[in-house]
């Protein structure tokens, strides 16, 4: 292979490989590399294309930016594009950037405004004489994706404001760290996969299909620019933030107006420290001309304008020595490798402890005990292992195993189909039964406060607690008399306890922790076998027709019940006086029952939760997508691609709110 063909090979590999990390990035929220890493391969595609114009490509990479729209999801054009920022990994680099203004323009050294880059997800709200329209995400800079109802759950972005022409505002959707810490706890109750950081589950939460959903993950939102307005209005970023804050939109309070090349350092070196004790991620500082009218002369180029620039800070990464391997074991007894190391302090707090993910980031690392490993934490709560430092290993090193025997109960270990995910499979194993109480007693589950995992461990710990039937049997007088256990907390607890024996039929099912079955599912099931017994003796075939649960769900529930002790588990909560059965109030033989409902566009009379209500209230199943399964779509205004898709399915009837409020016998005073 001569020169040229290495490098056309070189450019096709550097193509193939940032459209891969684009769709890894923006559409699945599941990055593997950092935006540093990310930006050497951009800048290396670039500089050969600059080099050898004639593999140069119109849909190159270099010349767009990544996309996050789906096939699944309507979409809008943007009023005026939306395009990314170029990255500066030094203040050098920010200098230059300055420097380079100045001598273009030949102008003395101009007023820039910096603000801190948010960490999280890019949206655009375009409001009509002072009503909220619509909310979109980035998308390809073009077209966003429609996330309107979702954007809605945020109570801290107006739906109205004072302006009343036509205009775009843009900003950034976050997690906040506390919730983000919340939710992954409840995910590592249910089994499920972790958000790496709160960037990715601010991405992952704003496309959720229901927007009730969203509502429990607390997003929160930065406003900072508008795009398109019509008239046209401020001359400065500055005025637009104040505008903004005088119109009540969420800004952050730290930008800074500055008009010197100290003013800058001294931003930038102060937030790269001070960062890690904000509620919130910014991996970096925005530098802006000021000036509307300098922003305009300037323009942009394919992908950025030439007016503004992102200095990112770097990912905080030291080296330190792996100590130990351990092995958690979850409630549903997946079992999760942990890197144990030597404490160290890094991004703002001290850490000794890596997250290793499962048997083949092990492999990939190749890991040893006493290896010297890079570690980084960038908007990461747990700390990622990035490699080894192999040089002058020592030979006496053990290479890390996984262990084929279950590290708390002995029991052998099996893997899931796709060979990714460890299990126990001994449902008595001690360290399940801890997990399992945690996620019994959880907020979505019984919801019992006072019974959070510290206790939990106290109680067992002192033979309190011994499985979950014996939180309905526990000796209060024994919790007394424990350290930190008052007889008011301890009343407290009885009657949060007493109180959960009344909790709905779907909570009690979710909290028993069948694999698989979320909040979501267990409501499903609790509509389709209103009588645990139904559920108990339903077959793989009659459970795999419900929508929405497909094989593996399916299989998790019927292996979940050919266990004796699984069933002697409910017999036993059932004596003890909880709710097996749905006493949810459904009007039957009405009109509706057993059909199935979706609802799209914006009602009138109703908001998406109060109609969801009724349908189920009168007997109707909700699903959540256009099929041949569907009887009624119910449209609102806005009805978008789900009406154009039902409209080719002639089994569907398409009906308004007021048509199905005839149908229920009900009119909109009721």
């Amino acid at each position: 292979m001569d020169l040229f063909d290495q490098i056309k090979e070189r450019i096709n590999f550097l193509k193939a490989e940032i459209r891969r990390h684009n769709q890894l990035y923006y559409q699945k929220a599941n990055p593997e590399i950092s935006d540093f890493e990310y930006d050497q391969l951009v800048k290396e595609l670039e500089s050969l294309e600059i080099q050898y114009p004639e593999y140069k490509t119109e849909d190159s990479p270099s010349q767009q930016f990544g996309s996050d729209l789906t096939d699944t999801q309507k979409s809008i054009p943007h009023k005026q594009r939306m395009y990314s920022l170029d990255n500066a990994y030094s203040l050098e680099e920010v200098h230059n950037f300055i420097y380079k203004i100045i001598n273009d323009l030949q102008i003395p050294f101009p007023d820039f405004c910096c603000e801190q880059k948010i960490d999280g997800l890019s949206v655009n709200l375009f409001y009509h004489q002072g009503s909220l329209q619509y909310a979109t995400t980035r998308g390809d800079g073009f077209v966003g994706e429609v996330v309107t109802e979702n954007i809605k759950t945020i109570s801290e972005i107006p739906l109205n404001i004072p302006f009343k022409g036509d205009i775009e505002i843009r900003g950034e959707v976050y997690l906040p760290v506390s919730e983000f810490e919340r939710i992954n706890e409840e995910r590592q109750l249910e089994g499920l996969k972790l958000f790496a950081n709160p960037r990715n589950a601010a991405a992952g939460s704003l496309k959720l299909k229901s927007s009730e959903e969203v509502r429990k993950r607390h997003l929160k939102a930065f406003l900072y620019s508008f795009g398109f307005s019509n008239p046209t209005i401020a001359k400065s970023q500055a005025e637009i933030l104040s505008l903004l804050k005088e119109w009540n939109f969420p800004v952050n309070p730290y930008f800074k107006k500055i008009n010197s090349i100290q003013q800058l350092d001294d931003f930038c070196n102060y937030w790269d420290t001070e960062r890690f004790k904000l509620e919130y991620d910014t991996d970096g500082i925005v530098i802006k001309t000021d000036s509307t009218d300098l922003q305009q002369e300037l323009s942009y180029t394919a992908k950025s304008p030439k007016w503004a620039i992102a200095y990112k800070f770097k990912a905080e990464e030291k080296i330190t020595e792996l100590i130990d391997v351990t092995f958690q074991v979850g409630r549903t007894g997946a079992v999760t490798p942990v890197a144990i190391l030597k404490p160290i302090f890094i991004a703002g707090s001290q850490v000794s402890r890596a997250t290793l993910h499962n048997i083949e980031e092990i492999e990939r690392l190749d890991l040893r005990i006493g290896d010297k490993v890079r570690i980084i934490k960038s908007g990461e709560i747990i700390p990622k292992v990035l490699g080894v430092i192999e040089e002058n290993r020592p030979e006496v090193h053990l290479k890390v195993k996984f262990p084929e025997t279950c590290p708390v109960c002995q029991q052998k270990l099996e893997k899931d189909e796709e060979g990714v995910i460890t299990y126990c499979i001994n449902s008595n194993c001690p360290a399940q039964l801890q997990r399992r109480l945690e996620h019994f007693t959880s907020r979505e589950a019984m919801d019992i406060e006072g019974l959070g995992p510290a206790n939990i461990k106290l109680f067992l710990e002192n033979n309190i607690l011994s499985g979950i039937e014996s939180i309905y049997q526990m000796d209060y007088e024994k919790i007394i008399s424990l350290d930190r256990q008052g007889e008011k907390s301890t009343e407290n607890l009885k009657q949060a306890i007493e109180q959960s024996k009344t909790q709905a039929f779907h909570r009690l099912l979710f909290a028993l922790g069948i694999r698989f079955i979320g909040a979501k599912t267990a409501k499903i099931l609790s509509k389709h076998f209103p009588e645990i017994d139904l559920l108990i003796n339903a077959s793989f075939e009659t459970l795999i027709k419900i929508p929405e649960i497909g094989d593996k769900i399916a299989l998790s529930i019927v292996e979940f019940f050919s266990h004796e002790d699984n069933i002697q588990l409910i017999r036993n909560l059932q004596n003890i006086g909880l709710n097996f059965k749905n006493e949810e109030e459904i009007k039957q033989n009405t009109a509706i029952t057993n059909k199935k409902f979706l609802v799209t566009g914006t009602l009138i009379h109703y908001t998406r939760n109060e109609i969801h209500q009724l349908i189920e209230q009168n007997g109707g199943i909700l699903i959540s997508s256009v099929s041949k399964n569907l009887d009624y779509l119910i449209t609102g205004e806005s009805a978008g691609s789900k009406l154009d898709k039902a409209k080719k399915i002639p089994s569907i009837q398409i009906i308004s709110e007021t048509d199905f409020l005839a149908l229920i016998g009900m009119n909109k005073e009721e």
